[in-house]
């Protein structure tokens, strides 16, 4: 929060304490509803409800829908039935969507009971998509035209419907079965004859989404093709709304704070938790996964503990090779993913792709082997020991970065999502892997050279 977000925070408290409603308004005039929304996330919810209530509906509504998920749960819990179905009204339906999914049963029924029977009907089918999809991001509200249409009546239904839809850039063109067929930009109608038809000015290259594809999919293609909004089609091709880019930018802080979460081991819940045993309860099983790891590898030290024995030095490495590969595999691992999250899935680039891997690890590991090799022929004085530990660092490098890349591949193919590979499971597995290749060495050094 900047020094002059603070202040006006502090002000609007004193103002609150006050009771003072003609300076309160004023102070929320010159406000923008985000930055209204991000004091919000700041107040006690009694007093986030009297502020609320200091905003006429149509501003209300725009911050209810910008506020972070917890403060809008505490403001919908608060306010009365009534209050809620007013605010939905002034909202697109995606915010709605999502704010009706975020009651409890109860106050879902209540507000759903409330709603006029046309709304209720449009919001149940929207309830119906899974969340992450473009069905659940989406908002129906489209201005659609019969490609039969002329530019007068394109027009027309343009004036009518621009208070009801936000960000309104494009005409969508469908046929007599509801298909998409074109779209044409608002700002193109005005620069032809109202005459002509619909079908001789649109463009018939239309870039649409799926229904049922997936958010992360949805957004590869607004990145893919530059657009602001982007229509959504069912399986038959019928248009049933749209997605915009304001969606997108949600979507991908929604997927990116879930990634970071899921790459240490929490959850992205845990984020404004106030209670210290759901936070707990969130990350302890990552830590007892990987303290099983690290119980594992005390089990294979002590199975080589013999080797150990016969030249201690060699346990002075024992964290550098590990902690190597675990970094090794991690970096791997977080290349593949980001690939994977943005679209690119196909066998050959897979291919490319881990090949690249290795071949990056080889040259890595070669590069850090030769470090290791001077810093341990310098330090011990033993050039013999010095390439040993490059061959080491040089193994399990190579093998980690190929875990790295090579996991997360997997798991995608088995529609598990390959973000868990990142996190503390790819670092307990290239731990454990790393170590037992060290220790095989070691036994061999041991053995075969050193005596």
């Amino acid at each position: 929060m900047s020094d002059s977000t603070a202040e006006i925070l502090l002000h609007i408290r004193d103002l609150l304490a006050g009771d003072d409603s003609t300076a309160m308004r004023k102070v929320l005039a010159g406000l923008h509803p985000a930055d209204i929304a991000e004091l919000l996330g700041e107040l006690e919810n009694e007093q986030k409800v009297r502020l609320l209530k200091h905003l006429d509906n149509e501003t209300a509504a725009e911050v209810l829908a910008a506020v972070d998920e917890r403060s809008g749960q505490a403001l919908l819990q608060l306010l009365s039935d009534t209050e809620v179905v007013s605010l939905l009204g002034e909202m697109q339906s995606d915010d709605v969507v999502d704010i009706i999914s975020q009651l409890p049963p109860e106050k879902s029924r209540q507000i759903d009971a409330l709603l006029p029977s046309g709304e209720r009907e449009k919001f149940h089918e929207l309830l119906e998509f899974d969340e992450d999809t473009a069905g659940g991001i989406m908002e129906v509200e489209t201005v659609a035209v019969q490609e039969v249409a002329t530019v007068r009546e394109a027009i027309e239904l343009v004036r009518q419907l621009a208070d009801q839809i936000e960000n309104l850039q494009n005409v969508y063109v469908v046929n007599g079965e509801g298909e998409l067929v074109g779209t044409i930009p608002v700002l193109d109608l005005l620069l032809h004859d109202s005459s002509e038809k619909i079908v001789d000015l649109m463009d018939d290259n239309v870039i649409s989404v799926p229904v049922d594809m997936d958010q992360e999919q949805v957004a590869a293609l607004f990145g893919k093709y530059d657009e602001f909004t982007l229509p959504v089609v069912d399986s038959s091709g019928k248009l049933v709304g749209r997605i915009t880019v304001d969606d997108i930018i949600d979507v991908l802080e929604e997927e990116a704070s879930e990634d970071i979460a899921m790459i240490a081991g929490t959850v992205e819940d845990e984020i404004g938790e106030t209670s210290p045993l759901k936070v707990s309860r969130a990350r302890l099983p990552w830590l007892i996964i990987a303290l099983l790891g690290q119980l594992l590898n005390a089990l294979i030290m002590s199975h080589y503990s013999l080797s150990i024995q016969e030249f201690v030095a060699l346990v002075f490495f024992i964290p550098l090779v590990i902690g190597t590969a675990g970094s090794t595999g991690i970096q791997s691992a977080v290349v593949v993913v980001r690939e994977l999250a943005v679209g690119q899935r196909s066998d050959a680039h897979i291919g490319r792709r881990v090949f690249r891997e290795l071949q990056v690890t080889l040259l890595n590991g070669m590069i850090l082997g030769l470090i290791l090799f001077v810093a341990v022929s310098v330090w011990r004085h033993e050039i013999t020991l010095g390439l040993f530990m490059w061959i080491v660092l040089m193994s399990v490098t190579i093998v980690a970065g190929f875990m790295g890349a090579a996991i997360p591949l997997v798991l995608s193919r088995l529609k598990v999502d390959p973000v868990i590979a990142a996190g503390p499971f790819i670092t307990v597995l290239s731990d454990i892997i790393g170590l037992l290749i060290y220790m095989s060495y070691v036994t061999y050094y041991v053995s075969n050279i050193r005596s």
